[in-house]
């Protein structure tokens, strides 16, 4: 039994010191980019010969952030602020409801076979259920969101590449993110006609492209916004600045597919070991119901079900941050 504690203390241990690592490489990054958008913002500036008040005025490049939803927890405030940002990109709001409702109906059955198949107190499903909706709801978000930021990625050079042929034509910026919606197809293209009604009703260009930067959780959106408003403030020859960003993304995507091939391996049997695990409960369900449950309601059961969750979701997070490394 103490060789058994040592082990799970060990690896708890060892997972959250990565989880730590993660989540602060993850923040350093994020650091790194907004020290370059200010840093480029002030070259930009200074070049220009602007005043150094403009520089310390409250009228910015930054891009405008929204209020914390919990200010007292700024770490859990942050992230509740990204998934909802996230939930109004994918067009979830609406539906919130219905979702959460269907969801939660979906986990309660869920927890109820459970419960059932392993022949445990009816009162574990007061447990079972909220684990399994809540991990149905973040499966279901991030796979949703996965396939929304791949096709802004895939449909941004794009419209970037129509944005400049059309601004080289003769055509002011203000009109082409409508002429250049008009022959897009993809996520982006109900986004430039949003930024084209408002600058119809007089809005400004570094207003609107602010609040759409916001609206879409791209990275590369936002540097594409930060360009057209430094452009507009400084001057500058906006399609050669275009063309290069466009370059730039085709090469990054073109990496990152590489990335993706390379890595296509370890990947796959990252998914296969994950499979593993309900399909060798299933069968031991089916064909032998009393060891199942005595997995299940047995103190040594518990033991070897514990020691087999921890240690396939240590390889299977090890296996993750190695992929992820390599991006």
């Amino acid at each position: 039994m103490l060789d058994l504690f040592t082990l799970l203390v060990f690896l708890l241990v060892f997972i959250g010191f990565y989880a730590v690592r993660a989540n602060s490489r993850r923040q350093r990054r994020a650091d790194a980019m907004a020290a370059r958008l200010a840093g480029l913002r002030q070259q930009m500036l200074r070049e220009s010969g602007q005043a150094e008040a403009v520089l310390q005025s409250a009228d910015s490049i930054a891009l405008p952030g929204q209020s914390d939803l919990l200010p007292r927890w700024p770490w859990l405030g942050r992230r509740l602020t990204r998934l909802r940002d996230g939930l109004k990109a994918l067009g979830w709001l609406r539906t919130l409801r219905q979702r959460v409702l269907l969801s939660a109906a979906v986990a309660l059955v869920g927890g109820i076979a459970v419960v059932h198949m392993s022949g445990t107190p009816f009162a574990l499903v007061l447990l079972a259920a909220p684990v399994l909706w809540l991990a149905l709801c973040t499966v279901a978000y991030q796979q949703a969101m996965g396939k929304h930021l791949v096709a802004l990625t895939r449909s941004l050079p794009e419209a970037i590449d129509a944005i400049t042929r059309i601004c080289r034509s003769g055509v002011p910026l203000h009109s082409a993110f409508g002429i250049a919606a008009d022959h897009l197809h993809g996520p982006l293209a109900p986004e430039l006609r949003e930024i084209e009604n408002w600058l119809k009703l007089g809005v400004p260009l570094k207003q609107a492209m602010q609040h759409s930067a916001v609206r879409v959780p791209l990275a590369e959106y936002r540097f594409f916004a930060v360009i057209l408003i430094i452009s507009q403030e400084s001057g500058g020859r906006l399609g050669d600045t275009l063309e290069r960003l466009s370059a730039t993304l085709r090469a990054r995507a073109e990496l990152g597919m590489k990335v993706q091939a390379k890595t296509s391996e370890a990947r796959a049997s990252a998914k296969i070991v994950a499979l593993l695990v309900p399909g060798v409960l299933l069968y031991m369900y089916l064909n032998s119901p009393n060891d199942f449950r005595f997995m299940f309601n047995d103190a040594a059961g518990i033991k070897v079900m514990a020691y087999a969750a921890l240690s396939v979701g240590l390889g299977l997070l090890i296996t993750h941050l190695m992929v992820k490394r390599i991006r």
